[in-house]
Order: structure tokens, then C-alpha cells, then sequence
């Protein structure tokens, strides 16, 4: 109990200075883990462990509904053209660094590649509701974030999923579901809309856990299969805005914070501080490859405001974490690289903001 309420308390002054300095909180959440872990020596603790993992399903289930098919269908020779530029050159870059500049073996450079190579579309939405762009450039800003994110996902399951009887089984059945859930998941949520039971809540609270449950079994990472069932769901949850709001309010109020907190406690000032060399060397390759790729590509399309969003999709908050998160918990790199991934990401995202104020 006593680590639930220290952990509760770095976690509400994350949220404070947060909105103080106008920063996105899952930085301050991750520093404020880094912190508590060197201060005060806390460590994590079952219930932490429990929390935190549901909240990196929960996250990234939140993230596939951030997947508009309909919006990436309207902008998709721009979107793509550029998404890809997004992710591909970063991937490249870091990748090739930390072959070898760095001396990774290949596993290592490949999950490095992945992790900076990601965006975060909650952060680059949040900044565009203050910029001053045509409603048509904001589509087709996000339309590129979603296409460099599906692209990171894309890659991690490869890296991550072993080829499988039951993981077969388990891509047949996602494609059953995407075909069928539209169907009867608008006439089901229609039915209980507003019900006092809750019911599309539990519902896809119950769908979170099932995933949780396969996962063991098939070999997959449970936070790859949460995203994709959230693009498949995403066109009838994002409708019932009630219902988006609650997940969002619980994921980015509740679970979110203690995921990310977790993630700073897997991290030591000592770790950081001896590979600064590192951390410069991904941040330098992962950012600079990223915004050179995007401002010379969206002079094609938003010439006046290239910079911006060169230095907009700078930002690497949740799946670059995660996907460093998840090579470090499989063994597959060390404390030292885990640190430094994280924080290139953690400084990335904030020069992305200070770069995004600027202009």
C-alpha cells in the first residue's frame, strides 16, 4: 500500500508540472519514475507490475482506435508518400548507427531502429488543436502519423512473432472478426448505447483481457494484438463518444501514468549518464534523418509549414517506448541501450514541442 501511494503522488505532481510547462505528461511520467527510483531507492511492485501491463494493452488499444480508415483513405498518395519517408529514413538511419557507430549486434540495431522510428499521434494531436492549419492539413498530418505508426507496428510483429500453427489460427481470426464486427458491433452498441450496465465498456474492457489470455498461448506480444483490434473496432467505439471518452479518461488517467512511471524505473541516472555517447548518436540520427525526410517532402504539399511538421512528427512518446520496453523485457537489449533509446525519445519529443512553439 505505502508503494501504491508514493507511486500515486509522483505520478499527480507529473500531471501539475506537466500542464506547467506545457509538456506532454508521459515525459514527466517517465522522468518522475527515473527520479523516484534514484531519490528514494522505490521499486516496483506486484500490483505496479499488474497496473502497468494493463495499461501498455490498454494504451495501445486506444492507439489502433486513433486509426481512421476513412481519413487515411482520403489522403492516401500524400500519406503514404510521406508516412513512409517518416518512418523509413529514421529506421535506416538509426539502424545503420547502431550497427555500426555503436557496435549493436543486429537484433539489437533492428528493435533500436523500430523504437525511433515511431510517432505519437495523442502528443501531435494535442499540439495541432492550437496551430494554425486548414482542417484538410490537419487531416493529412495525421493521416501520416497513422501511416508511420501502422508501418512501426507493422515491423515490430514481424520481429516479435515467431511464424505458427496458433498464430495462424490467430491472423484468420482477426480477419473474421474485421469482416464481421462492424456488422453486428454497430447494431450491439446501438442496442446498449447509454445503458446504466455499462455494457460497451465491460465489453471492450473484456476483449482487452481476452487478448491478455491468447497472447500467452500464441507467442504474440499482447500489446500488438490490442492495437490491431483497436483499428478493427475503431470505426463504431470513436462514433459513441461517451464511450471513447471513458476508455480515453481511464487509459490516459488512470493506466497510462503508472505504465510510464514503470518505464522510468527500469532506468538509472548511472545507465544514462554512461552512454551519453549513445544517446546522442540515436537522437542525432533518429531526429535530423526524420526532419530533413519530412520537411523536404512536405514542401510538396504544405510548403509554408514544413518545418512544423518536420518537427511536429519529431515526437516518439508511447510506441517508441514500447517497443524499447519490449526488447528490454524479452533480454534482447541491455540496461544500457534501454536507457539510452529512452532517452533519445524522451529528449526527441522535447525539442519537438519547444520546435513546434517556436513556429
Amino acid at each position: 500500500m505505502r508503494e501504491i501511494i508514493i507511486a500515486t503522488l509522483f505520478i499527480v505532481m507529473s500531471g501539475f508540472i506537466a500542464i506547467e510547462l506545457g509538456m506532454s505528461a508521459a515525459i514527466i511520467e517517465v522522468v518522475a519514475g527515473i527520479l523516484a527510483k534514484e531519490v528514494i531507492s522505490f521499486e516496483s511492485t506486484e500490483v505496479i507490475d499488474l497496473l502497468a501491463n494493463i495499461g501498455i494493452i490498454t494504451l495501445m488499444y486506444v492507439a489502433g482506435l486513433e486509426i481512421d480508415i476513412d481519413l487515411l483513405k482520403q489522403n492516401i498518395k500524400p500519406a503514404f508518400t510521406i508516412g513512409s519517408v517518416s518512418f523509413a529514413l529514421p529506421f535506416i538511419s538509426v539502424f545503420l548507427a547502431s550497427l555500426y557507430l555503436l557496435g549493436m549486434n543486429q537484433q539489437q540495431s533492428l528493435i533500436t531502429g523500430i523504437a525511433l522510428s515511431a510517432t505519437s499521434i495523442p502528443m501531435i494531436y494535442s499540439i495541432m488543436k492550437t496551430a494554425g492549419f486548414s482542417i484538410a492539413r490537419k487531416r493529412l498530418i495525421l493521416s501520416v502519423a497513422m501511416i508511420n505508426d501502422i508501418l512501426s507496428m507493422a515491423f515490430l510483429s514481424i520481429f516479435f512473432s515467431g511464424i505458427s500453427i496458433l498464430l495462424i489460427g490467430l491472423v484468420l481470426g482477426l480477419f473474421i472478426f474485421a469482416y464481421t464486427f462492424p456488422m453486428f458491433g454497430k447494431r450491439v452498441f446501438r442496442r446498449f448505447k447509454g445503458n446504466v450496465v455499462e455494457f460497451e465498456f465491460k465489453a471492450i474492457l473484456l476483449l482487452l483481457l481476452g487478448v491478455a489470455v491468447i497472447s500467452e498461448h500464441v507467442g504474440v506480444e499482447a500489446a500488438l494484438i490490442a492495437f490491431i483490434l483497436g483499428m478493427i473496432t475503431s470505426e463504431v467505439v470513436v462514433k459513441h463518444e461517451t464511450l471513447a471518452m471513458k476508455l480515453n479518461g481511464i487509459v490516459f488517467g488512470f493506466f497510462a501514468p503508472i505504465f510510464f512511471f514503470k518505464v522510468g524505473l527500469a532506468i538509472g541516472l548511472s545507465d544514462i549518464l554512461g552512454n551519453l555517447v549513445s544517446l546522442t548518436v540515436l537522437l542525432l540520427a533518429a531526429f535530423i534523418s526524420r526532419y530533413l525526410g519530412i520537411y523536404l517532402g512536405g514542401r510538396m504539399y504544405a510548403k509554408k509549414k514544413a518545418s512544423f511538421v518536420a518537427a511536429l512528427l519529431n515526437s516518439r512518446i508511447s510506441l517508441g517506448i514500447i517497443a524499447a520496453l519490449l526488447g528490454y523485457e524479452m533480454g534482447i537489449i541491455s540496461d544500457g541501450i534501454y536507457s539510452a533509446i529512452i532517452g533519445a525519445i524522451i529528449v526527441s519529443s522535447i525539442l519537438s514541442s519547444v520546435l513546434c512553439k517556436r513556429h
